[in-house]
């Protein structure tokens, strides 16, 4: 241990220790399948300030923050999602995030170009669009991910909801239907939205 004498230290801020863990500012992303088994569609409203970015490659992204959740009933209403984004990279089908999202908001426009996109994207500022949620964990330092609300363990706590927080030891269904063990610490679930018109899932 360094020697402190002849320093003046700041004190630090008294700790609430009875109450340290209170608070968490995580909440578990609200279910992505019903009962029926189909994809449960919300309804969320998109916040008043969409943010113009760039991402890696050069292609635009939007930041969604945040999309709160409005018109689902009770328990769902209210919920916050956060840092959301779509952008102007092409996706495999040659389609990408941010026109799926306009033409799910109601925009008739039909942009070509990323000047032509921000344009549009000014005009859905507070709308409400219908989208899905699915569920993903990651660690970014190992890569260890799970995919997918299905491949979730189910929560034995709450019969009929899944655990929304893996911890080392958890077993979890992968992409290809093998049942693995979470090798990291601890593993979040956060949600992963598709916009889409109605009608046209």
């Amino acid at each position: 241990m360094a020697d402190t004498s002849g320093l003046t230290l700041q004190e630090p801020t008294q700790v609430d220790w009875d109450n340290l863990n209170a608070g968490g500012k995580y909440q578990a992303p609200p279910a992505a399948i019903g009962a029926d088994g189909k994809s449960i569609v919300y309804n969320g409203q998109l916040p008043t300030t969409i943010t113009a970015e760039q991402d890696d490659e050069g292609f635009r992204n939007y930041l969604l923050d945040p999309i709160k959740l409005v018109k689902n009933g009770q328990g769902i209403d209210g919920y916050e999602l956060r840092f959301a984004r779509v952008g102007l990279k092409p996706w495999k089908n040659g389609k990408n995030g941010t026109a799926l999202l306009l033409k799910g908001a109601g925009v008739t426009a039909k942009p070509q170009l990323t000047k032509e996109y921000d344009a549009a994207m000014q005009l859905i500022k507070g709308r409400v669009v219908p989208l899905t949620i699915d569920w993903e964990a990651r660690n970014k330092e190992t890569g260890e991910s799970v995919r997918g609300y299905a491949n979730f363990p189910d929560n034995p706590a709450f019969p009929g909801t899944k655990k929304s927080i893996l911890k080392m030891g958890d077993t979890y269904t992968d992409k290809d239907g093998q049942v693995q063990t979470v090798k990291s610490e601890v593993l979040f679930a956060n949600a992963r939205l598709r916009f889409f018109e109605v009608g046209k899932k």
